[in-house]
C-alpha cells in the first residue's frame, strides 16, 4: 500500500529543495546567466512553470512509493537517475553552462533523495 504521507513529505520537500536551490538564496543569478535567461526574478510567481514542476514531482514521488511497497530500491535509484541523465542532457542540448547543468542535475538527485528520506521518516 502506498504511504501518501511520505508520498506527500516527498513533494513538498523536493519543492523546497529547488526553492532553495534556484531561489534567492541558492544558485539563481548565476544558474540563470548560465541558462541564459534574465537573472531579474520575474514579478509574479512563473505559475504554469511550478505547475508542471510539480506534476513532475507528483510523478516520481509516486514512482518512489510504489517501488517502496515492493522493496524495489534499486529500482527507485535508477528511475532518480535517468531522470538525472535526460536533465543534464537537455541541458547540454540546451547549450547551458556546466554550472546551470550541474544545478539542474544536482536538483533530480536531491529530489529523489528527499523522496526516498521520506519514505524512511514516515
Amino acid at each position: 500500500m502506498i504511504n501518501w504521507l511520505a508520498l506527500a513529505a516527498g513533494v513538498i520537500a523536493a519543492f523546497l529543495l529547488g526553492w532553495l536551490a534556484y531561489g534567492p538564496v541558492g544558485f539563481q543569478k548565476r544558474w540563470a546567466e548560465g541558462t541564459r535567461i534574465d537573472p531579474t526574478p520575474p514579478d509574479s510567481p512563473p505559475l504554469p512553470q511550478m505547475a508542471a514542476q510539480i506534476v513532475f514531482l507528483i510523478l516520481l514521488a509516486t514512482v518512489i512509493a510504489l517501488t517502496e511497497t515492493t522493496n524495489g530500491l534499486g529500482v527507485a535509484l535508477l528511475a532518480i537517475l535517468a531522470v538525472a541523465a535526460q536533465t543534464a542532457s537537455v541541458g547540454a542540448w540546451a547549450q547551458k553552462s556546466v554550472f546551470a547543468i550541474m544545478v539542474d542535475t544536482g536538483y533530480a538527485l536531491g529530489c529523489g533523495v528527499v523522496m526516498i528520506l521520506a519514505h524512511a521518516i514516515f
